[in-house]
């Protein structure tokens, strides 16, 4: 699958003041952020722990979230080490990365190697380490999936470490909140990628129209394509919403049967899907170092059945969003060019109309872990669960106070009486 299997973390002298140096102009070359603000008492709060091991832990709705917590960390003048998954180190982009001290996990597996290195980075180089506890981008960026119990289950065993050293005990998870907003006017981004997404669809452009029934239009006309794909019959009768959750269905319930698992309708979405995720990565498994001829080529077998399964999923990633709710539910012009992305990317492959972004950056009280290691010792999978909650509460609360920060919509949404819904 991987070689090598595990990438630790390396340092470069050279490459790492080049990044330090100039992460505001890859932050736009490669992310579209093109400012990062920090409240002094944020930042007060990172200061605070400088002289102290941590695990930072932020929310993840874009790919970019690495570079602005880089950015953060030369803000700060200090270094932090990135837990990233495997792919993200193949190439030259990853030949950077890891030798920036960026080193890799393989999602949805026991990564034991992964694991011996976070805990030695924590509990005996006093490091602090970068834990995505989401373990997916959802690229929502005023929503959360479930947040995996592996960050808090980390900073457990390594208070276990610093015990058996002889060392205090101590480590706090702090909580970051990353919320993008947009530099200038986003109207006329907008305007261009709904007449690329017309162009290339054979729409009748209607600015008239307004830019949210343009599109929901545009998303309708996707969907069909979509439902003839998975056998259902377009019918327009219908609310969008009910036939993105009919298409989504399909696909889910399609690669669950190809690899013997079922989607747990105790689950919103987006976690059925990061679900599903972990699930076929199991499912495929991994090769071992001593392995027969034969254990290959089933082995081999199964990458080939899973590589459209993981297509399909991914594609199923830009249709998470499109079902109109997530833009009425908070009328900004973040969310809709959330959803105009995910549409460009379908239809054209790309997003060629960006409007450059800022990051706000938010930090929570840490979460003292020593506090619990007490209740820990006595119930570890309760303890875990509700630091984990915890965690995820904090995050969710802090992004619901920077709503201040969005840009309205110039142009009102669908009223509930003429809404599609």
């Amino acid at each position: 699958m991987f070689n090598p299997m595990f990438v630790p973390p390396r340092h470069n002298a050279a490459l790492f003041w080049f990044a330090r140096t100039f992460v505001p102009q890859l932050g736009r070359l490669f992310g579209n952020v093109h400012d990062i603000t920090v409240a002094p008492e944020d930042r007060a709060r990172l200061e605070a722990l400088r002289e102290h091991r941590a695990i930072l832990s932020p929310n993840h709705p874009t790919e970019t979230d690495p570079i602005v917590v880089f950015w953060l960390a030369r803000l700060l003048r200090q270094q932090f080490h990135f837990l990233a998954t495997r792919e993200t180190l193949d190439g030259p982009r990853g030949y950077l990365l890891n030798r920036i001290g960026v080193y890799s996990v393989i999602r949805g597996f026991p990564d034991r190697e992964s694991i011996r290195m976070t805990r030695r980075l924590l509990a005996e180089q006093n490091r602090k380490v970068v834990i995505f506890p989401e373990g997916l981008v959802y690229e929502h960026n005023d929503m959360l999936l479930e947040f995996q119990s592996g960050v808090a289950q980390m900073g457990f065993w390594t208070l276990d470490d610093l015990e058996k050293a002889g060392k205090e005990p101590a480590l706090p998870i702090v909580p970051l909140a990353i919320k993008y907003r947009c530099c200038r006017p986003p109207e006329a981004d907008i305007e261009n990628g709904l007449r690329a997404l017309e162009c290339k669809l054979d729409l009748k452009p209607a600015p008239k129209e307004g830019a949210y029934l343009r599109l929901l239009r545009i998303g309708g006309h996707v969907l069909a394509n979509l439902e003839r794909a998975e056998g259902i019959k377009p019918d327009e009768s219908l609310p969008l919403p009910e036939r993105v959750r009919a298409v989504r269905r399909s696909i889910l319930e399609r690669v669950a049967q190809a690899i013997g698992e079922k989607v747990d309708d105790r689950q919103p979405p987006g976690e059925q899907l990061h679900l599903l995720f972990n699930a076929l990565k199991a499912w495929v498994g991994l090769l071992p170092d001593k392995h027969t001829e034969y254990e290959e080529k089933l082995w081999r077998q199964r990458t080939q059945v899973a590589a459209p399964l993981f297509a399909e999923l991914m594609r199923l990633h830009n249709f998470v969003a499109v079902s109109g709710d997530y833009i009425r539910q908070e009328p900004t012009a973040e969310r809709f060019l959330e959803v105009l992305g995910r549409l460009q990317k379908e239809v054209l492959g790309k997003i060629p109309h960006q409007t450059p972004l800022a990051a706000v950056v938010r930090v929570g009280e840490p979460l003292r872990l020593e506090a619990r290691y007490t209740d820990y010792r006595k119930s570890k999978r309760e303890t875990v669960a509700n630091v984990t909650r915890e965690l995820q509460e904090t995050i969710r609360t802090m992004l619901s106070e920077m709503s201040a920060v969005a840009t309205p919509l110039r142009e009102p949404v669908l009223p509930e009486a003429t809404s599609p819904h």
